[in-house]
Formats: C-alpha cells, sequence, structure tokens
C-alpha cells in the first residue's frame, strides 16, 4: 500500500525516487521500515553518499520521517499523503543554460533554447504506475495476513469449543498480533489449551472471557484467590509489584516457589522457569511481546511453554 502510494508522486530526481521507493518496498503497512544506508544503496545500484543525501532532501518534502538514534540505528516512517515538495525544486527539473537565454515562449521552436524536463519526466513508451493502489501490489503485503486470520477462524474446531467463543479469541488475538504472533502454531496451541482446560473443569468460555478481560494473549487457569494468579499465601503481599522487572525480584519470587538456578543454567532460562510457576500475569505477557518482536519461532516455543503443550524433539508442538 506505501509503494503504491509513492509511485505516483513527481518533483524529485531518479536518485530520490529509487530511494523513497526501496523505504517503501521495506516498508510495514504503517509506512516504518529500518533498512541500513549499505542495504539501499546495493538495492538502487548507487553510492552509500547519494543514498544519504537522497534521504535528506526526502526528509526536506516532508515524505520521510527519519528517527535517529544515537546516529547508529535509523528508522524511517513514511508518509506519502504528507508530501509537499520544495518551491524550489530539484536543479533537475529546472531550464538550464545562460540566465539570459531566451525563453520557451520566446524562441519555442529552437530545441537548444527549449525548456527540457528532467529525465524522469522525459515522455516514454513505459506506462506509468496508476493512482489509484495497486491490487496485486497490495495483495502482495496485505493478502497472505488476512487470508492467514480468515484461515484460523474457520479452523476445525473440537467438541466443547464453540465458533463464538473461537472467533472472539481469534478477534483478541489479531488485535495483539504485532506484539504476539497469531500464527498457525499458535492458535493449534490455544486449541490444545482450551482442550486440556475444559478437561480440568474451565469451561473455554470462561478461559477465553478471562484472557480477553485481562489482555493477556496466553490462556490460563481462572485464579480466585486473593493474591491474584501465581500469587500464594502470605508470602505474596511483601512482594513488590513489579518484582518480574529486576533480577533481585526475579530471585525472591524463586526463594518464595522453592525454585533454584540450576548449575549452568543461564538466568534467562531461570527467569522462564520462574514466570511460569508464578502463574499467568504481566510477567509472562511481557516476555511475550519481547519474544514476539524477536523471532515468531521463539515465540511460539515460549508460548507452548507457558500452556504447557508439549513439544517434539524438533520443537514443534505435537500433534493432537
Amino acid at each position: 500500500m506505501i509503494m503504491s502510494a509513492c509511485w505516483p508522486l513527481q518533483g524529485m530526481s531518479l536518485a530520490q525516487k529509487a530511494v523513497l521507493i526501496s523505504l517503501a518496498d521495506n516498508a510495514n503497512d504503517q509506512g516504518v521500515c529500518w533498512p541500513s544506508i549499505a542495504t539501499i544503496a546495493k538495492r538502487i545500484c548507487a553510492s552509500e553518499r547519494a543514498v544519504q543525501n537522497a534521504i535528506k532532501w526526502l526528509e526536506s518534502a516532508g515524505i520521510v520521517l527519519a528517527n535517529r538514534n544515537n546516529g547508529r540505528h535509523t528508522s524511517y516512517t513514511i508518509t506519502p499523503a504528507a508530501y509537499a515538495p520544495p518551491q524550489e525544486m530539484h536543479p533537475r527539473t529546472a531550464c538550464t543554460g545562460a540566465a539570459d537565454a531566451p525563453t520557451p515562449a520566446a524562441d519555442a521552436g529552437d530545441p537548444r533554447t527549449r525548456c527540457v524536463p528532467p529525465p524522469h519526466q522525459v515522455p516514454s513508451n513505459r506506462k506509468e504506475p496508476s493512482e489509484e493502489p495497486s491490487l496485486n501490489r497490495q495483495g502482495a503485503r496485505r493478502a497472505p495476513r488476512v487470508a492467514l486470520h480468515d484461515e484460523l477462524r474457520l479452523i476445525e474446531l473440537p467438541e466443547g469449543i464453540t465458533p463464538d467463543v473461537w472467533a472472539m479469541w481469534c478477534e483478541h488475538r489479531e488485535a495483539k498480533a504485532k506484539d504476539a504472533p497469531w500464527t498457525r502454531g499458535a492458535a493449534t496451541v490455544s486449541i490444545k489449551r482450551l482442550v486440556k482446560l475444559a478437561a480440568a473443569g474451565q469451561s473455554p468460555e470462561v478461559t477465553i472471557e478471562e484472557a480477553v478481560l485481562r489482555g493477556w494473549t496466553g490462556l490460563f487457569p481462572v485464579k480466585s484467590d486473593p493474591g491474584g494468579a501465581g500469587q500464594t499465601g502470605a508470602m505474596s503481599y511483601a512482594m513488590s509489584p513489579d518484582w518480574w522487572k529486576t533480577s533481585s525480584g526475579i530471585e525472591s519470587r524463586a526463594a518464595q516457589l522453592n525454585l533454584k538456578q540450576k548449575e549452568g543454567e543461564t538466568f534467562m532460562h531461570f527467569k522462564v522457569r520462574v514466570f511460569k510457576a508464578a502463574g499467568p500475569g504481566e510477567w509472562m505477557e511481557d516476555m511475550l511481546r519481547t519474544v514476539g518482536r524477536e523471532s515468531e519461532e521463539r515465540y511460539e516455543q515460549l508460548y507452548a511453554y507457558f500452556n504447557d503443550i508439549p513439544r517434539d524433539k524438533n520443537g514443534n508442538s505435537e500433534a493432537a
């Protein structure tokens, strides 16, 4: 969608247009991308200096916003609707020649004195892209995800999980997809978890309603104890409400849960075990969000672990 909106824009040089299209090709539906200067230069067969100059011009024209982090990591936000070509256009769009050269109106018949459009505006036999969004390009970026969501909504459900309840869960997970990928694997694990909790006496409707209410991306037993999910006894009240944000807090919570870090175990693996033993809560959700932004595969593995879904030797959810 972003690239379709960028193609018709005029008033820039070939290098500027090439950099813009390269950024748009990398952007998500919100127009955000973060390719390196070197990557862009390699893609458009230009020097890094030319890419930097083009990005500087695109920023001045309002179509690209560069978010720089200490000059090392830069993300770009592309806003085609905000494009405002500068009053003084790129030199290649202006007439060349001496200041006292005849104007096109004065000597329109002399090709040496005519105002020649820049190369990217010279008429050619190539058909320019339509200003209407291309259905082909739009489909390439949006259709797969939309089709997957539709597929997951229509997935075959076991007895006891009604289509309405499942649709509620799908809608909730689609809204959370940015932080927690909603994939076939995640859907399969969700169904396994609902079946397991139903066998323990907790209906899928109760499970999903609780998860939606609390904003969870995982499905957990509904706790009714006053100490909160995963907290038992008077010791729970001595814990800091944000214990899961510090290593000392995690170690204190582990002590309450009678957990110890195993020999050779990394602190991250230990942290995962503590979070699971503590039960559903913001600690699980925060870790799932973080992992989900890094790797879809790792997210599915962690999601399955938190939901007690066995994995085979290849790390995949076991078939039901």
